[in-house]
């Protein structure tokens, strides 16, 4: 039998992350005496990583080290529990039914790997996932194919056999660059037409549309 994976995205794909992303960063902030950002701002500034995110928000002509700051942000967001994270709408039902299906789940983000088990073990741990990468030191952020590969290797898929699914042009790209099929969906962090001009071309607009759409692909009927 043919293994069928799915690789999800984790902050605006499964889980609204960005109350809580932005409350740890505006502490962060507010720890140095710096403006803080809106929510549609931070929203903007995640998807290429924690780091990235962290420059994003820092004034201009900021001196304090970024390493630093990212520390300071890594250790409120990681202590703060999320108490503002949750799964979108239809996630619990397209989770539990492509377990029921017999499809392989594995999340690639780019969100630490200490934030990434913190927030799986809170919200997704009761859905099994196959495989929950988070950034690690030994492979380059998303849309980079290195984690995609190494989840691919330690799961024993093809490419072919693999789709992604995701919210921003990183995922797009990721998608394009690990030679699978991606689908992006648009309740995310991204609106349709940066999808689109990142060469998106297949989109789910709920969960229910998404879990058709995988039916699809796990059916091999999706072109």
């Amino acid at each position: 039998m043919i293994k069928k994976l799915v690789i999800f995205d984790l902050d605006g794909t499964l889980l609204d992350t960005s109350g809580d992303l932005c409350d740890a960063m505006n502490a962060m902030l507010e720890f140095y005496g710096f403006p803080h950002i809106t929510v549609e701002q931070a929203k903007a500034y995640i998807g290429n990583g924690a780091k990235n995110f962290v420059i994003r928000s820092l004034p201009v002509g900021c001196e304090i080290p970024i390493e630093e700051c990212l520390k300071k942000y890594n250790e409120i967001y990681n202590s703060s529990g999320s108490p503002k994270t949750a799964l979108y709408d239809g996630i619990d039902v397209l989770l539990k039914n492509l377990k029921m299906d017999g499809a392989m789940l594995a999340i690639a983000s780019n969100k630490p790997q200490p934030s990434m088990d913190e927030v799986y073990k809170r919200y997704l741990k009761q859905y099994d996932f196959d495989y929950v990468y988070g950034n690690r030191p030994c492979f380059a952020h998303k849309p980079d194919k290195e984690c995609g590969e190494f989840i691919l290797n330690e799961l024993g898929v093809l490419p072919e056999n693999a789709v992604v699914v995701g919210d921003g042009e990183t995922d797009v790209r990721f998608a394009e660059n690990l030679g699978c099929t991606g689908i992006a969906v648009t309740w995310g962090y991204r609106d349709k037409k940066v999808l689109t001009d990142a060469g998106a071309k297949i989109f789910a607009d709920s969960a229910s549309e998404l879990y058709d759409i995988i039916k699809e692909f796990l059916n091999g009927e999706l072109r």
